[in-house]
Formats: structure tokens, sequence, C-alpha cells
């Protein structure tokens, strides 16, 4: 078939206008898929960050907590959460399970007193990335709990805390000083410990880190006078298999008929869900302009190269090209700018969101945060095939309208129009 031959070499009959709308396609794909790569790190930094350092990829709580647990928290502990640890260990894709207790109570140097929310856990399943480690992985921010001063906690449940940043700078305190934290029982009465600094941490959620401390589970099960725990903390090994493992694990505890219930990250975290809809809504207003860039780029070269050829289209109609193999030229001829313009953006986008990613971009704290943290856009196989289809449909549909101009010109007075 010759029209596609034809409509290609045409193309370039006018080099320096087609040249100038395949670089308006290759910017608007690259525009797309590095901007899709940069939001889809900060969700993924953002989500792990979560994940690690606050709720794991499931919790599972006793039935009721979560709706009325919060003004009656020792009303709702898990019993012999012992017994069902191995049970969701078995299950495939499970990395760790890990008990938590959470206590509100009051750290007191003595002469200054400050409220705090105390979270007992397992250090040895729950370790705090090192600041060094931090640095050198540039995930910043985004490592969930990283250890700025100090030591992490020991596995013995010794009388050794570690503070949040800001609670730490509210209090005054520094590693080797000795509090005292002061908590109310499971039973109403009131308990003290003497407890030391042992190291400061901070997490990528600054109002947690202002009243966040952290303590072995046996020290604050002794404080609370207590066995039982709040929450299981499910981690695994691949955070895309949540939502199989959460179905599995329902299936365990009803099968079991357990009075527990189970929560992913995604539904204990409100701000990532609503941060990734407003990413989700700013990235399609982002496509929108530049679909109407391209749009408007093709279909100018096209009414300049309808107007060019009148004289052409009348001869080739005179001689027996009927109006749709007119159409089917210009149609071609979009197509070829978008296949072009679309293929040399996506190679482009992709080399340079790959560069950047190995470059990394230096970034200011988000709201909400003290760090600073280093972007590395990813490459998306769905961007990068949305950015190629877009730039082709776009050249189609910004075609139809010369396309059907230049098959409706009469023959006679297209010919004239050379005189």
């Amino acid at each position: 078939m010759i029209l596609p031959h034809l409509a290609f070499r045409n193309i370039f009959r006018h080099t320096t206008r087609s040249v100038i709308t395949l670089c308006a396609i290759t910017v608007g794909c690259t525009s797309l898929i590095f901007v899709g790569g940069f939001f889809a790190d900060v969700l993924e930094k953002m989500r792990e960050s979560y994940i690690h350092a606050h709720t794991g990829h499931l919790q599972i709580f006793r039935q009721g907590f979560l709706s009325r647990g919060r003004s009656a928290p020792f009303d709702y502990l898990i019993e012999h959460p012992n017994e069902l640890m191995p049970l969701i260990e078995g299950v495939k894709g499970v990395a760790t399970v890990t008990q938590r207790l959470e206590l509100a109570g009051l750290l007191s140097t003595g002469e200054t007193t400050i409220a705090c929310l105390g979270q007992g856990i397992e250090p040895r399943h729950e370790r705090t990335v090192s600041l060094a480690d931090a640095v050198r992985t540039r995930k910043g921010m985004f490592s969930g709990a990283v250890l700025e001063a100090g030591q992490g906690l020991a596995d013995d449940g010794s009388f050794e805390v570690l503070l949040g940043k800001g609670l730490a700078e509210g209090i005054g305190a520094r590693p080797g000083d000795s509090l005292i934290l002061v908590t109310q029982t499971a039973h109403g009465a009131m308990n003290a410990l003497d407890v030391v600094v042992r190291g400061q941490f901070y997490t990528s959620f600054k109002a947690f880190d202002d009243y966040a401390l952290r303590l072995p589970l046996p020290l604050a099960q002794r404080l609370l006078q207590t066995e039982e725990e709040q929450s299981l903390v499910v981690l695994l090994e691949r955070t895309e298999e949540t939502g199989r493992v959460a179905s599995a694990v329902k299936r365990l505890i009803e099968e079991r008929h357990l009075e527990l219930e189970v929560q992913t990250w995604e539904e204990l975290n409100d701000f990532y869900v609503k941060t990734k809809v407003l990413f989700g809504r700013m990235f399609f207003i982002l496509k929108l302009v530049i679909a109407l860039v391209v749009l408007l780029s093709i279909s100018n070269t096209m009414t300049m190269a309808v107007l060019e050829r009148t004289t052409e289209i009348g001869t080739l109609m005179a001689m027996g090209t009927t109006r749709r193999q007119v159409i089917q030229l210009f149609l071609w001829e979009g197509l070829w700018l978008g296949l072009i313009g679309g293929t040399i953006g996506v190679v482009a986008g992709g080399a340079v969101t790959w560069l950047i990613y190995r470059i990394g971009i230096p970034m200011p704290p988000p709201p909400g945060a003290t760090m600073h943290w280093v972007s590395e856009p990813l490459l998306v196989p769905s961007t990068m095939a949305f950015a190629w289809w877009l730039s082709l449909i776009t050249a189609m549909v910004s075609s139809l309208q010369p396309a059907a101009k230049a098959s409706n010109l009469e023959i006679a007075e297209a010919l004239r129009h050379a005189s």
C-alpha cells in the first residue's frame, strides 16, 4: 500500500515545522514519564516509611478496638497472642509477626514534665535504622524510624527507652539521662518507673516524634501490669502481597472463631490515601494539558500542510484519487508524527528519568516533617505505555479536521489555487 510510504515522505517536506511538532510530542511524553515517576517515588517512599515506622503491613486488633477502644484501650486487649502468632507466621508471604502495647503517660526529669505516648515493642523485630545507613542509602525521611543519637533498644527488656526527636527536645533529655515514666495501669492504679534514655529517633511524621517514646515490650507490660497485648503487627516480604495475605489471615481468624479484626496499612493511613488521590488528580490535569499541546501542535502542522498542498490535492483527485484516500493520506501523516514523536519521547523520558534516578534530587522537608530527602524518580511501565498511546491517539484525533477539510476541496477550485 503506497499511502503510508507517501505520508511518511510528506511529513519531512517541511522539515522545520515537522521537527518542532516532534519536539512538542517528545517533550510532552518526557514530562509525563518524569512526573509520573516522581509521584510514584514519593508515594512508594511515603508508604514504606509509614509501614516500617508505624503500622506494619497488617495490624490485628480485638474486635471493637478501632471503634470503641480509643476511650477504653485496656478493655480490648488480645489474650494469649503467642498462640496466634505461629499460625500467622505460617501464612505464605509473612516475614515477621510482632506484638505492641501502647500507653499514655507523663515523662519527668524531676523539674520538667511532659505528656508522652509510649509504644512497647519487640526490639528484635522492630530495629531502628541508624542515621549513617539512612544517609548512605539516600532514603532520608523515608527510612522508617531513624536513630539520630545513642543506640537502639536491647532485647533483654532493660529499663531503657528511645525518645522521639521532638519529645527529647521538649524535655531536654539526651542519651544517658535518667527520667521518670508515670502511667496508669490496666486496672486503673498509678505506676511509675525510673528509665534511662538509650537513644533518640525520628520518623517521617513530626507530630508522632513530638510525643513518641519507645520501650521494650516487657517494660511496657510491667508498667501496665498486664501480660496481654494491644495489637499484633505483621510485616510482609512484599508490600504488593498485602491484599492476598490480609484475606488469608482473615480466613484463618474466621475458621477459629476468634474475636479479632484485621486492618491493612492503607486502611490505617488516611494521609497516604488522600495524598495518592491528590497526586492522581494533579497528574490527570498534567495529562490533559500535554494532550492539548500535542493536539494543537499536530493540528497546526496538518492545517498548514493542507493550505500549502491545495493544488497537489486537486491534482491527486483529478487523477482518480478518492476523497477517502485523501483522508487516509493525512491521517497517516498524523499517525507517523505521533508514532515517531511518541517513540522518541518514551526513549528520551526513560533516559532522563533513569539518569535523575541515578543522580537524585535533594528535596526540602515536606509539610509535617523536619527531614530532607532525595527524590529518585521511578520508571513506571504503565506511565510509559500511556505516554506513547497518548501521543498516537492525540495525533490521530488532531488530524481528523485537516483531513476532512482536504477531502472536501472541489477539484476545479483546488487546481485554480495555484494561479
